[in-house]
């Protein structure tokens, strides 16, 4: 992603440093800063986990963020959704021996939804969705026919 949604609550992101995609993340009424990244599943080693969608975002926490993360992530999400209406999906996928970033993505309203075998280990896929996605039925009663 080149350009990134202001926040809500008091987020914000600005680039840290050469690397593209990673962000130094921090909220005005602290003192703590962290690194996230954020850019299309398709520059991602995550596109070999799932049946991506051309607009999926795949974001990363870096494992030493703290609890508050999950704060970033509630503001993040929905800022993303609205910057790009065509994306159906922001997943994470932390190291399944991992569980600190599971519960900040989960606080963060992020749902685990899968585990996959990626290159670098075996990983928990937690995903977001925009309302419109996440309220549709999976029944199979409800399926057009």
């Amino acid at each position: 992603m080149s350009e990134l949604p202001a926040l809500d609550d008091g987020w914000a992101l600005r680039p840290a440093g050469p690397r593209a995609h990673t962000y130094l993340a921090s909220r005005g009424d602290g003192p703590e800063a962290f690194t996230v990244g954020v850019r299309r599943v398709w520059q991602d080693p995550l596109r070999a986990a799932y049946p991506i969608g051309a607009h999926d975002i795949a974001v990363r926490l870096d494992p030493s963020a703290p609890d508050c993360a999950a704060g970033l992530l509630r503001a993040l999400a929905p800022a993303l959704f609205v910057a790009d209406p065509r994306c159906r999906r922001i997943v994470a996928a932390p190291h399944e021996d991992d569980p600190r970033t599971q519960r900040v993505l989960a606080d963060g309203g992020f749902r685990r939804v899968a585990e996959a075998d990626l290159p670098g280990g075996p990983v928990v896929l937690f995903a977001a969705e925009p309302p419109h996605i996440a309220g549709l039925s999976t029944a199979l009663d409800d399926m057009p026919h």
